[in-house]
């Protein structure tokens, strides 16, 4: 069973959940009830139908209803943890013999400007990134030492929502911060649509003298991992897949193959076959998901740059991630290895973001 067609059945689940909710809200109103219903059975069916007939759509309105669709997921994935903790309060209340006096049409209306609320906010969060700056120093004392402004970003997802005009946004960004060198670490497209755009072409106006390297992630190969590589290396990125690239004389630049590869049938190697034997320079690691961070550690490398968590990008997948990554966002050391897992620029589904701001981290380093 395919990655959309698992996701499509929660979403149908988490769905007739707050249908019930809605039931239970305006059973006193049945007309009202009636004209809701209706309008979100079929804001629900909206989405499954941008991602299974995608063919037989316009392009704006394929872009208008996944808009629409996404954002109305989001709202349902807000509300179910909602429900489920104002569930064990109704029913204490019941036990002690008492009823909420509120009426439900009330309640419906304060879950309506609650989710009004989110989304609004959530829009202009999610499409105003920030740059986040942060320090390193490799240099071990030397005189000789110099330093280097590195772009890092993640988790762009280019497509049909992430247009050509927000990743024009983002790369004017990662250009008024000068660059040495630019890293983009997975996620970068997010369907075949960002071709189509013009969305991906934007990336060519990167300027990095040192260049600008690139890792998959697993987006890239839920879309056709050859595919992705080739659309970026068009774009003048160096695709580092399993692979490394000696900077400026001065550190090695790592890239690993992203773990769902392994899915396909296809390879991960271990990361002491991808660093050249007898490296004496220090490596920069650029590795899309932080599963087994230790492994970096293990293998001397001076730091790890992820992405792919996106800090849960709503709430409340924030708490999830939280328990499935040993550190799901921001700046973390262990052992003498240092790591940062961003939360991406753009956003995956919905375009909205309620738990961080998204951004291009500058990393300034001094080796």
């Amino acid at each position: 069973m395919s990655f959309y067609l698992k996701a499509t059945f929660i979403y149908i689940a988490f769905y007739l959940y707050v249908r019930l909710w809605i039931c239970r809200m305006l059973v006193d109103n049945p007309r009202i009830k009636r004209g809701v219903l209706i309008a979100t059975d079929l804001m629900t069916i909206i989405l499954p139908i941008t991602i299974f007939l995608p063919e037989n759509l316009p392009y704006l309105l394929k872009i208008l209803m996944q808009g629409a669709g996404y954002s109305w997921a989001a709202i349902i994935a807000c509300m179910v943890p909602v429900g489920l903790c104002f569930e064990p309060i109704r029913w204490g209340v019941k036990l002690l013999g008492n009823e909420i006096k509120i009426s439900g049409l009330k309640i419906f209306a304060a879950l309506c400007l609650i989710s009004i609320v989110m989304t609004v906010g959530g829009y202009i969060n999610a499409t105003s990134p920030v740059v986040k700056e942060v320090n390193y120093d490799f240099s071990k004392g030397s005189t000789e030492a110099k330093e280097y402004r590195i772009a890092v970003f993640s988790d762009l997802h280019a497509g049909k929502l992430m247009t050509q005009e927000r990743v024009g946004a983002v790369v004017n960004l990662v250009n008024s911060l000068n660059p040495d060198i630019v890293l983009m670490v997975g996620d970068i497209l997010d369907d075949h649509d960002c071709e189509v755009s013009g969305a991906v072409n934007e990336l060519e106006r990167i300027k990095a003298p040192l260049g600008k390297f690139a890792v998959l992630g697993n987006h890239e190969y839920y879309l056709d991992h050859d595919w992705a590589r080739r659309l970026l290396e068009d774009q003048g990125i160096k695709v580092l897949v399993d692979s490394s690239s000696v900077i400026d004389n001065r550190f090695l630049l790592v890239g690993r193959n992203d773990y769902v590869a392994l899915r396909g049938g296809g390879k991960r190697f271990a990361l002491q076959n991808v660093i050249p034997r007898g490296n004496k320079l220090p490596v920069i690691l650029m590795d899309h998901t932080p599963h087994h961070l230790e492994e970096a550690e293990q293998n001397n490398v001076a730091l790890q740059v992820s992405g792919h968590t996106h800090n849960g990008q709503l709430f409340p997948f924030n708490l999830v991630v939280k328990r499935i990554y040993e550190e799901e966002y921001g700046a973390y050391q262990k052992g003498n290895t240092q790591y940062y897992v961003s939360c991406g620029v753009g956003f995956w589904g919905p375009p909205l973001r309620t738990n961080s701001r998204p951004e291009v981290v500058l990393m300034k380093v001094r080796i």
